[in-house]
């Protein structure tokens, strides 16, 4: 999700861009032009970190369901085994055999069911978390984005430019940056920090946004156990 949070974060860089006053007035001025750290400001922002946790604290609630789902299907592919053994067990009568073959193939059906839930429980899951880190990463952007637009039609910004932004070949959007450009990018933590609560609020996503996977770091659910079901019982 890595690729994913810089693609928001370029799309921002994109729009600031436009001139945050009217061309008609920047034609008869000189323009006054500032940069940001967008990379920066975006993880030193408190809500970005509130929200990893609330996203930690989701994906050890699906982990431990995860793996009590894969306990359960241990322990099914355990007692198919007994029943394979069983079933090829010559001191037992025919029948007796013949029975627990059967009782075999039923949990081999069972085992491979199961293989299908863990599988579609991740491809499940997997959604969910890159769906709800979207939402969230968004309601953050969305968030910058407003304070940088604040303060620009404050000051009167002709334009703003990201300066931590990438082209589309990895290199430095801006290549050069005179040291009398002004950096808003302290500035603008700043004031999105003003209003942080005084004890985290894990609980609560920020504006637009709901939990889901990690903001800034990729997470993935572990795959499915690759123990295929037990072979056929021998006659």
């Amino acid at each position: 999700m890595k690729n994913a949070r810089f693609g928001s974060i370029a799309a921002l860089s994109l729009a600031l861009l436009l001139p945050l006053i009217s061309f008609s007035s920047a034609q008869a001025q000189t323009p006054k032009i500032a940069v940001i750290d967008l990379s920066q400001a975006f993880s030193q922002y408190y809500k970005t970190t509130d929200a990893e946790a609330i996203l930690k604290d989701r994906m050890a609630g699906f982990q431990k369901e995860r793996d009590q789902m894969a306990a359960d299907y241990q322990k099914l592919v355990d007692d198919t085994q007994k029943l394979r053994d069983a079933a090829n067990d010559q001191t037992l009568s025919a029948d007796a055999r013949a029975e627990r073959q059967k009782a075999f193939e039923t949990k081999v059906q069972d085992v491979r069911n199961a293989e299908r839930q863990m599988q579609e429980f991740n491809t499940t899951r997997q959604k969910q978390f890159e769906d709800q880190s979207r939402r969230m990463r968004g309601g953050i952007v969305d968030e910058i984005t407003k304070y940088i637009t604040d303060l620009g039609t404050r000051e009167k910004y002709t334009f703003i430019y990201d300066k931590s932004g990438l082209s589309t070949n990895g290199t430095p959007f801006l290549l050069f940056v005179s040291p009398d450009i002004k950096d808003i990018t302290d500035d603008v933590i700043k004031a999105m920090n003003a209003n942080k609560p005084a004890t985290p609020a894990a609980s609560t996503p920020p504006t637009g946004a709901s939990s889901g996977p990690s903001v800034t770091t990729p997470m993935t659910i572990p795959a499915a156990p690759s123990t295929s079901a037990p072979a056929p019982a021998t006659k």
